[in-house]
């Protein structure tokens, strides 16, 4: 009786064991797809950096010929806002 025990109780080790490697298996990919979705979410945000960037630069730019510039800048820049706002409501409707 106390080999059979011994037997079952190996049995129950070895599954055991093999559980745990496989919780290890997956701890060790999900650290890994960690960071990997971490060095994406980086790059994203360094992207969103960078445009966010630019933008302000345009708009400065924009602002400072508009300025210097008479009416003709504030034509085209109200003609090119009505543009946008007639064609961003015709995608909707």
């Amino acid at each position: 009786m106390s080999r059979y025990q011994e037997a079952d109780n190996d049995k129950k080790l070895e599954s055991l064991a093999t559980k745990l490697s496989t919780f290890r298996n997956i701890n060790e990919d999900i650290g890994r797809q960690a960071q990997i979705d971490s060095s994406v979410i980086d790059s994203i945000s360094e992207s969103f950096s960078s445009l966010l960037n630019d933008l302000k630069n345009s708009s400065s730019r924009l602002t400072r010929s508009m300025s210097m510039g008479s009416g003709v800048w504030r034509m085209v820049f109200i003609a090119l806002s009505v543009f946008f706002i007639i064609y961003t409501l015709y995608k909707f409707f």
